[in-house]
């Protein structure tokens, strides 16, 4: 932690402005969605990942936004769901494709 520290004490010297500012010039936000599918059966939301089906999709979702966004699937550790994220510059790509990725868990693993 300490080294850390140093090390952003370094940036924001070398660049001359607050630890905000240079938060704020490092990285562009973009609007992001999170959609919780329901799955019950432990050994299918753990092995999510080995559905065809929903792999195809997050490949469809990934290679439409390519750049310009970005999707993360995966199990919940506490809850019985498959938790659906999707980031991208355009809310209406981030909306489209939380809906279509969380239709396909459901279709396919609920």
């Amino acid at each position: 932690a300490i080294l850390t520290a140093l090390h952003i004490a370094d940036l924001l010297k070398q660049a001359g402005c607050s630890l905000p500012e240079l938060v704020a010039q490092s990285f562009e936000t973009y609007p992001q969605r999170l959609e919780n599918v329901r799955v019950e059966d432990p050994v299918i939301r753990r092995n999510w990942h080995t559905c065809d089906a929903v792999q195809q999709a997050i490949a469809q979702a990934e290679s439409a936004m390519g750049n310009q966004g970005r999707v993360l699937v995966r199990a919940s550790g506490t809850e019985p769901l498959v938790r659906v994220m999707v980031e991208a510059a355009d809310a209406s790509l981030v909306n489209h494709w939380t809906d279509t990725l969380a239709q396909k868990v459901n279709q396919h693993l609920a």
